[in-house]
């Protein structure tokens, strides 16, 4: 075949001293898998003459052994270093999620997040298969337990990340062992209806609210009443309801937002208005029901052209729409509302930095950031109204705790888990509170409550008695100054250091607290003699407050699977996706 070599004996991928070895491995690691090039590329002759003046030696591979041999041995590589890194944690937290490409081929994508022993937060796609059966909660939770039962590993998930749809709920509420007597959907946590979708003419119908986590480390899951709702809604995404709660329940600016819709849709469908646009060199985002902020991008993008220019703009178009100096006053007052919620939702997206820890300061952020800029705004008070409404309704686990309410199980989000990451975390301990300002009673007794938190979840851990946190260790100083009111941005604290490393709980937290070091995450706790404290990290911040890992998985299969290249052969499919997710590895 043109002198393209189709030897069939294997090659040794592992023996990378042969410089043969090592230019099919570039090939494939950097061309086909990191540039998603086709697997024919290595049989054009333009590329086989390229790797003639790179190097005279190179002897010509073909697709089909890229295909059958160099991918799948890559894979095996990856798969053991997998079981490897997983062999060595004793917690993980999943997530998982089903999608179907061009073909309507279904596909669940498993992915696996936990603390390394060096205090780093590692993510890996563990599997992603075809799902050829109806995607009933039966099958979605067979698949997951061959999956956790082949890297072995069904014993340490923590959390599974999963979306809402009655099957995910039904696979995982109870944990990995499926029992359809007891299964039941909780009604009081599903949110969503369809009056939540008021952006109209999408390509797909999403739910922004169908992402929830479920807890799996406990072992009565169901039987004990007073113990926390098992399902707890995902921080991204709930935030983003939280936000079209705001938009849709106020006229005005929905129908502010409906012109910029308008404009949105004919800027890509108009060459005149493209034209103009690139001599500008603006760009006006498009309207996504599945993209989180899309509404915040849109209004953001169309002020960012200019009153005079937003003018001759508009006037190219079919049927004109007309912005207002009202209108964009009120766009301008919306973007400056919504910015900390941009902010916030980019955040807490990551799969490479631990995000759990940002959600309870992150509330903390919003609800001082409404009540400071509601006395600056001519136009969006209703919208400020909203918001804060909304997140009181769907956050209010945190709330309520935050108002030393007490929280009843069916709340959402009343997983203590996350006030306990918050301070578990070396960048915000007990700082975030000054965003709230709150009588110094309050703050003390809510110092007090978290800390008591953290010593019973030691105590359930190690088998400790559960002594009553002290109020000295609650005892951090509640001393306020002025400061600029930035995302996550405190002030130090003046604490003295106590050297003293012992191993109760109660000194260890008053310990950690008096420590004035304030360093990264993964810096502070790698270094750390506070070993019931550590323990405690290593499980809990696991959870990322994001469902962005599988979505992601998601992402990088669509790009794999173009247009072009449908007739691929699932396996490949599969390998490819696999090794570009895993591509750190």
């Amino acid at each position: 075949r043109n002198g393209i070599e189709d030897a069939h004996e294997p090659i040794d991928l592992t023996n990378i001293k042969e410089k043969e070895n090592r230019i099919i491995l570039s090939i494939t690691k950097n061309l086909i898998i990191r540039c998603n090039l086709p697997l024919n590329l290595v049989e054009k002759p333009a590329f086989r003459d390229f790797m003639k003046e790179c190097s005279l030696k190179y002897r010509p591979v073909s697709a089909k052994r890229l295909k059958h041999d160099i991918i799948p041995s890559l894979k095996s590589i990856v798969l053991t270093r997998i079981h490897e890194k997983l062999d060595t944690t004793d917690h993980v937290t999943l997530t998982v999620d089903i999608w179907s490409d061009r073909r309507c081929r279904s596909f669940i994508g498993i992915t696996c997040h936990f603390i390394d022993q060096d205090i780093n937060l590692q993510a890996y796609l563990i599997d992603f298969l075809r799902l050829k059966s109806f995607h009933t909660s039966e099958n979605i939770q067979q698949m997951t337990d061959e999956v956790l039962e082949r890297f072995n590993i069904k014993k340490k998930v923590f959390r599974i990340v999963t979306d809402n749809a009655s099957s995910m709920i039904k696979a995982y509420k109870f944990g990995l062992s499926f029992d359809t007597e007891n299964i039941e959907i909780d009604e009081k946590n599903q949110f969503i209806t369809e009056n939540d979708l008021t952006i109209e003419d999408f390509e797909e119908h999403f739910e922004p609210d169908d992402l929830q986590m479920v807890n799996m480390s406990s072992s009565d899951f169901g039987e004990n009443e007073d113990s926390p709702s098992v399902r707890l809604s995902c921080f991204a995404h709930t935030l983003q309801l939280c936000i079209r709660d705001g938009l849709k329940n106020v006229p005005y600016i929905s129908k502010v937002l409906e012109k910029c819709q308008i404009l949105g849709k004919c800027s890509n469908q108009s060459s005149k208005i493209a034209d103009v646009l690139e001599e500008l060199n603006k760009h006006i985002s498009k309207m996504n029901i599945t993209r989180w902020n899309s509404e915040y991008m849109l209004m953001k993008s169309i002020l960012s052209i200019g009153k005079n220019d937003l003018h001759s703009i508009v006037k190219l178009m079919d049927n004109p729409v007309t912005f207002l100096n009202n209108d964009l006053t009120i766009l301008e007052e919306a973007v400056d509302v919504l910015e900390p919620f941009n902010e916030i939702s980019i955040k807490c997206q990551s799969d490479t930095i631990v995000t759990v820890s940002i959600v309870v300061p992150a509330l903390a952020h919003c609800i001082t950031h409404l009540l400071e800029i509601r006395k600056k705004l001519s136009f969006c008070t209703k919208l400020v109204e909203q918001l804060h409404i909304s997140i009181d309704k769907r956050f209010s686990g945190i709330i309520h705790r935050l108002n030393l309410v007490n929280v009843e199980i069916y709340e959402p989000f009343n997983d203590p888990l996350y006030f306990m990451a918050t301070v578990l975390d070396p960048s915000f301990k007990f700082y975030w509170l000054r965003d709230l300002n709150l009588p110094i009673n309050n703050e003390n007794r809510l110092k007090q409550n978290i800390i008591q938190l953290i010593v019973d979840e030691i105590s359930q851990d190690s088998f400790l008695p559960s002594p009553k946190a002290t109020t000295e260790a609650a005892s951090v100083s509640s001393t306020t100054s002025k400061r600029n009111k930035k995302l996550f941005a405190y002030n130090e604290y003046d604490e003295k250091f106590n050297d003293t490393m012992v191993f109760d709980p109660v000194t260890e937290i008053d310990t950690y607290l008096n420590d004035p070091i304030r360093t990264r995450f993964s810096d502070y706790w790698s270094t750390s003699r506070l070993t019931s404290l550590k323990k405690l990290v290593k499980r809990i911040f696991s959870v990322q407050a994001s469902s962005a890992p599988v979505e992601r998985v998601f992402s990088h299969a669509g790009l794999i699977l173009s247009s072009r290249r449908t007739n691929m052969s699932e396996q490949l499919f599969k390998d490819l996706v696999f090794l570009k997710v895993n591509q750190s590895l």
